[in-house]
């Protein structure tokens, strides 16, 4: 076997696994007692949340744990010496750990535990041997750990006659298997006796039946109860006994492994049909009908395409967290609790902020952003371990004590995988206030699902606030889902207020967009529904809301453009009862849009211009800009379309002479600009131009007819700008 190297020194680690109960602890200490015997530098380190490995290493003393002592002291203060301590013999001795039954994360706890070791230099202690006591029946992948190459050169069985015993051993060996990369690293069994009748012969056949050597048959004797009152090992208290007898021919084995005189052996567990057999007392034949098939690391397919992160053949563009705050987060009156990392806050507080540019106008104007509404509990990895319940509690008082009146409280993957009860606490707390309102969102990052569902989900909690009493106003409507990317502040929220006003309407409720509890409770009061963007998660919520409160949601998106404004207008006109009105505001409105587009033709007429469409999901709006404009459209280049993304409807110009052109990648884009010369390019993303060629970027306007005409204008300043980077060219 190739020995590792530590400080200049041969060192083998050995990993002790076995149910919770089994005796792997006091096998473990012996072990180590014995092989210190033998002249060798030993470190045992536990790795059960009892922490109580090394107590007969110690003189029944327990020592401080690696978990609680990083919870309770800083970083910069932590020292090796304070959680390796020495036992008899010399053995260095170390207990990870672990939170308290029903709280946190125990296997996280693990990989805490040795991440803190190294950091502190254990590995520069020089060992011989170290040993790993662990408990096997729980197999998550933090008790795993001392499986990985880099951890256990060698790993021992400790079993009894019991069949959940045996069947703990298979599940260990199945993990072993994961990581084992096809290097021999299972040592063999430990048999540690409860006194069963047939016990040699039920552990003899699972030891033949995954081609394992039966190191060691401990017998089972007062010899362990004795030693463990006086806090020693047996192989100290009674070295003359079989039990003693017993454990150091496993220190010997040990020891073979060192020298090369013992071979390691594969992993080959069985499958269920197998263990079946050992149950019912039969020997399992030899073949690979009864063994579990070993996992590959991948198909082909898989390992030549690129790695990502998906749900239902979908790419996540972000977290179901992220979704919840998001939504969450657009009642004013109200704070966001992030029950997860600080991390994670900040990037959702910068990815709402980012997406509502206009955020430091909205400061200056002394309006609160939606991003300063979003607090976090802030857990670290030592919260992962113990749990994050004190947190939570502790921060909602906090915000209690600052004044505010409701609460969200979202949960994040790290909450949602270590168990924390957060609705209890929330419940609990909300017991004691009941003036105070507080509603609970699990959306367990990714394991809920992408962004979209986490939106949908609190727009589902936003829903359990409406009052379902109050009935509709004449002159009232709602806006659902308002989300307009790249664009944020008072321009856009007037031209949004000014689209209905010119109608005689009010906005009784923005749902999910700078809404207060009172809207959303008095959400019924709209007579008429309007969403207010044509993507997924927009139709998401208004199906829901159509489910829930038994109301419609105009499909059709918030009008842009003549043709849009015009149905739009012609809606409303039927809906309320104002035909004539509506007309005569839609004709003032579009005699206005077409005096401004034709007084800019002047600059724009027989422009070429190409369009690059990688994200909108309709650009028809552009593309009548264009035309009222008097440019000619050279080609409109699509992007690739994904399993993930929805179709983008067709286009009623599709017929009109313009060529589209779909599934472009960015190389298509560029070859169209040297093919065609425009004289600007629009993209809805970031493009490098050729030099000579104009270039913005454009989104979907605010709904109306002025958003548009706002890009006519800067379209016609961009022809004003020189073709060429003239400053490049400055000798």
């Amino acid at each position: 076997m190739r020995m590792r190297r530590q400080g200049g020194i041969g060192l083998i680690q050995i990993a002790v696994y076995g149910k919770g109960g089994i005796g792997k602890s006091t096998v473990s200490a012996n072990i180590s007692y014995a092989l210190a015997g033998m002249g060798k530098r030993v470190l045992q380190i536990g790795c059960d949340p009892k922490h109580d490995s090394t107590r007969a290493l110690l003189d029944g003393k327990a020592q401080t744990t690696v978990l609680s002592y990083i919870r309770d002291t800083p970083p910069y203060e932590r020292r090796l010496e304070d959680v390796v301590l020495e036992g008899v013999r010399g053995i260095r001795c170390v207990e990870a750990g672990g939170p308290e039954p029903g709280i946190g994360c125990a296997g996280r706890g693990i990989l805490s535990t040795f991440d803190t070791l190294k950091r502190l230099g254990l590995d520069d202690m020089g060992f011989d041997v170290k040993l790993y006591d662990v408990l096997g029946d729980v197999v998550c992948g933090g008790f795993a750990v001392p499986l990985r190459n880099e951890y256990a050169d060698g790993v021992y069985l400790v079993t009894s006659g019991e069949f959940m015993s045996i069947y703990a051993a298979n599940n260990i060996l199945k993990g072993l298997r994961n990581f084992d990369k096809g290097v021999p690293r299972v040592a063999g069994i430990i048999l540690n006796c409860r006194g069963m009748e047939g016990e040699y012969e039920s552990v003899g056949r699972f030891a033949d039946a995954v081609g394992l050597p039966i190191v060691a048959c401990i017998p089972r004797s007062r010899l362990f109860s004795n030693a463990e009152a006086a806090g020693r090992t047996v192989a100290d208290m009674f070295p003359d006994s079989d039990v003693a007898r017993e454990l150091r021919r496993v220190s010997d084995h040990v020891v073979g492994i060192m020298e090369g005189r013992t071979e390691l052996l594969r992993s080959r567990p069985l499958n269920d049909d197998g263990m079946a057999l050992i149950a019912g007392g039969r020997n399992v034949p030899g073949t690979d009908a009864f063994r579990e098939e070993a996992r590959t690391s991948g198909c082909r397919s898989c390992a030549e395409s690129p790695k990502k992160i998906t749900t239902e053949d979908r790419i996540i563009p972000s977290c179901a967290a992220a979704g919840a705050v998001h939504g969450c987060s657009s009642i004013t009156d109200s704070v966001t609790i992030v029950h997860g990392p600080r991390s994670c806050a900040h990037i959702m507080t910068s990815s709402k902020n980012l997406t509502e540019i206009g955020r430091r106008r909205t400061i200056g104007a002394g309006r609160i952003p939606q991003g300063m509404r979003i607090a976090s509990t802030d857990m670290d990895d030592t919260v992962s371990v113990f749990g994050g319940a004190g947190l939570l509690e502790q921060k909602i008082r906090d915000l209690i004590s600052e004044g505010h009146r409701s609460f969200f409280v979202v949960t994040t993957c790290v909450s949602g995988i270590i168990g924390d009860n957060t609705i209890d606490i929330v419940n609990a707390i909300s017991n004691e206030h009941p003036d105070l309102y507080f509603r609970v969102v699990e959306a367990d990052g990714n394991i809920l699902g992408d962004w979209e569902e986490g939106y949908i989900e609190s727009a589902n909690a936003l829903l359990d606030m409406v009052d379902e009493t109050i009935g509709p106003e004449d002159d009232a409507v709602n806006l659902v889902a308002e989300r307009y990317f790249f664009k944020r502040g008072e321009r856009l929220d007037n031209e949004v207020f000014d689209l209905f006003s010119s109608f005689g309407l009010r906005v009784n409720c923005r749902f999910m967009y700078e809404s207060t509890m009172d809207s959303v409770v008095g959400f019924k009061r709209g007579g008429m529904n309007f969403v207010s963007n044509s993507d997924r998660a927009s139709r998401g919520v208004s199906g829901l809301i159509e489910s829930k409160l038994g109301v419609r949601v105009e499909r059709e998106p918030l009008p842009v453009g003549v043709r849009e404004y015009a149905a739009f207008s012609e809606r409303i006109g039927r809906e309320f009862g104002m035909e004539g009105r509506a007309a005569e505001v839609c004709e003032r409105e579009v005699s206005a849009y077409r005096s401004e587009t034709e007084a800019l033709r002047e600059r724009l007429e027989g422009r070429t211009v190409l369009v690059e469409n990688r994200f909108s999901q309709n650009t028809d709006w552009l593309l009548e800009l264009l035309l009222d404009l008097g440019t000619e459209i050279v080609a409109v280049d699509s992007g690739p379309v994904h399993r993930w993304r929805e179709r983008r409807p067709a286009s009623r110009y599709a017929s009109s002479g313009i060529r589209f052109r779909q599934n472009c990648c960015r190389e298509d884009v560029l070859a169209d600009m040297d093919r065609h010369s425009p004289d600007i390019v629009l993209t809805d993303s970031v493009i490098s131009c050729a030099d000579g060629v104009r270039n913005t970027t454009y989104s979907r306007p605010a709904p109306g007819l002025r958003g548009v005409l706002g890009y006519a204008r800067r379209f016609a300043d961009l022809t004003l700008l020189p073709a060429t980077e003239g400053w490049r060219n400055i000798s």
